[in-house]
């Protein structure tokens, strides 16, 4: 009986062994792995860890009980069933340490996914941009804080409706929801600039949206993302930039304006400075101002020298807005010496020589020349004349009258420079220039040129007789007498002391003898007198000469010089021609 004791006791050891050994062994992997047990399946745990104990306990008990005698059967059940759980010991040590190493692993990953939807959820609820999440029908299923500090509302009012039941402005959420519907249709990301209208703000915000589809794995069905970031900063900086880009274009266009005006006015009296008469100052100015002024008319009317009425004498434009002859009395710029502005938003005084009826803005601006008037600057405008137009007009008038009082001292002393000052005809150096201009054009066009030189004869008798202020009146006498002879394209100049020459183009010699012939008759029988004292009558020798193809003005001028001395060697108060013979003899 002892082997079969012996075998009850090891068998029933064993099988308490190997009871106690399933729960020792699956804490031991649970405690290295640290692995917990889920909550709901704590009882289920506990309550089997129970019976497998008291399992051990009732098999660990019996080996200890006084010996019974037990059927060969018991022992062999007792035998199998120590295999058994031995066996299943072993087998379940690597099985059961993998399958606590998977819930292990499987709690990690859960703890995980719970800390990465955490920070997602963190990061969607407190990230500084609106973030939603919408179904199909546009209905919200989620939207985070900065939309529900954004908008007024909580974590729950918005939930499982649409934009147009919660925006304020059912336009505004007719587009939101037309928009979620491309985003669906096409399944494609849409990027777009939202104009949105927050409650409490006057001004409305821009959002830069990225709208996305996903798809819902739990219930298979689409969803529709939303990221909104604000940009309302960045476009009002975009704006007050284009805002300065454009100021910064006008200012630019004014400085190119006020360039080119510049351009004008500098071109205008740099031609003004070369112009010889009034009508050409008068046509500077017009082409100035139309360059200045083209949408404008305007006219220059001068002041008449008998002071008596003011003519018109330069306009442009197609308007014509003044009369063209008035009275100074008749222009309130002339009366006060000021500019006169007349314009719908300006009541300034109504000038009566504007031509009725009157419409847009006249502008009168006195023209001075050595502080005196001499005249006025008129300008007309469909609508208003601009303060700068004002005062380039002003700049006009002076430059205007600058120009026109240089004008009339430039022709002073051109006449003092070519006119002889006792008898005004014109001087030896002038003489000189006009001949040789005469020559050339007499070469060009194949026309003769001719040229008188005249001397009174016995002058030096005359002058020590009579002395020498009847003398320069015996001069100014003849000067007289040769301007009244010779055509008006013809040239009569004072050479010296009693010497004058006369240029004569286009005159054949048979004619220039009969009318040089008649002019010794005409002094000849000159009456000359010194107030009431008649005195004695003069005589001249006349030498003439035709010019040739290629001839200097020096000789030209010595072949009538050689013509006059030969005249007053063969007797005096003659014509004489040139011929070869008085050089050659």
């Amino acid at each position: 009986m002892e082997p079969i004791y012996w075998n009850c006791i090891i068998a029933h050891g064993i099988t308490a062994f190997s009871y106690f050994g399933i729960p020792t062994v699956i804490g031991v992997f649970f405690a290295k792995t640290k692995a917990t047990i889920p909550s709901k399946f704590w009882l289920a745990f506990f309550l089997s860890g129970g019976f497998v104990l008291s399992c051990g306990f009732h098999h660990l008990l019996a080996a200890f009980e006084p010996h019974s005698s037990v059927s060969l059967l018991h022992l062999g059940v007792l035998d199998v069933m120590a295999f058994v759980s031995l066996s299943a010991l072993i087998y379940l040590m690597p099985t059961a340490y993998q399958i606590v190493e998977a819930i292990a692993k499987s709690q990690e990953d859960t703890r995980e996914l719970q800390r990465t939807q955490q920070m997602q959820r963190l990061f969607l609820d407190q990230g500084p941009f609106g973030a939603y999440i919408k179904d199909e029908e546009s209905r919200m299923l989620y939207y985070n804080q900065e939309l529900q500090s954004r908008f007024l509302v909580d974590s729950q009012e918005w939930l499982g409706k649409t934009d147009g039941e919660f925006l304020p402005d059912p336009e505004e959420g007719r587009r939101v929801m037309e928009n979620d519907q491309v985003v669906l249709k096409t399944l494609r990301t849409l990027k777009l600039i939202e104009e949105v209208k927050i409650p409490g703000s006057e001004q409305p915000c821009y959002w830069l949206s990225f709208k996305f589809p996903f798809t819902d794995y739990a219930t298979g069905a689409y969803r529709i993302g939303g990221i909104s970031i604000d940009i309302t900063e960045s476009i009002e900086a975009q704006r007050s930039l284009t805002s300065l880009n454009r100021q910064l274009e006008e200012k630019t266009l004014k400085l190119e304006a006020k360039k080119q005006e510049l351009i004008y006015l500098s071109d205008m009296a740099d031609m003004l400075y070369c112009c010889e008469s009034e009508d050409e100052v008068y046509q500077v100015t017009a082409l100035t101002c139309s360059k200045l002024f083209p949408s404008m008319s305007g006219c220059i009317n001068i002041i008449a020298n008998s002071k008596n009425y003011v003519q018109m004498n330069s306009f442009w434009g197609n308007e014509r807005n003044s009369k063209e002859i008035f009275s100074q009395s008749e222009c309130w710029a002339l009366r006060r010496g000021k500019f006169n502005l007349l314009s719908p938003h300006h009541s300034g005084l109504l000038c009566s020589h504007l031509i009725q009826p009157i419409s847009g803005a006249n502008l009168c601006v006195p023209l001075f020349g050595q502080s005196e008037l001499i005249g006025v600057l008129h300008i007309y405008a469909h609508e208003e004349i601009s303060p700068e137009d004002q005062q380039i007009t002003e700049i006009i008038a002076r430059t205007l009258g600058f120009a026109l009082n240089n004008l009339s001292i430039k022709k002073r002393l051109t006449y003092d420079n070519l006119r002889d000052g006792m008898t005004q005809l014109f001087n030896q150096n002038y003489m000189q220039t006009i001949t040789e201009q005469r020559l050339a054009e007499a070469d060009r066009s194949g026309q003769p040129l001719s040229i008188i030189f005249l001397d009174i004869d016995n002058f030096k008798f005359y002058n020590s007789r009579y002395g020498h202020l009847t003398a320069n009146i015996v001069i100014q006498g003849l000067a007289k007498l040769l301007l009244k002879s010779i055509r008006s394209f013809d040239i009569a100049c004072r050479w010296g002391g009693e010497e004058f020459v006369i240029v004569m183009p286009n005159m054949t010699l048979e004619v220039l003898r009969k009318r040089v012939e008649q002019l010794r008759v005409d002094v000849e029988q000159m009456q000359l007198k010194d107030g009431d004292q008649i005195l004695e009558r003069i005589t001249a020798s006349f030498g003439i000469a035709v010019s040739e193809p290629g001839i200097t003005v020096k000789d030209f001028m010595n072949r009538a010089n050689q013509a006059m001395l030969e005249a007053k060697r063969t007797g005096k108060n003659r014509v004489m021609e040139y011929v070869n013979t008085y050089i050659n003899g």
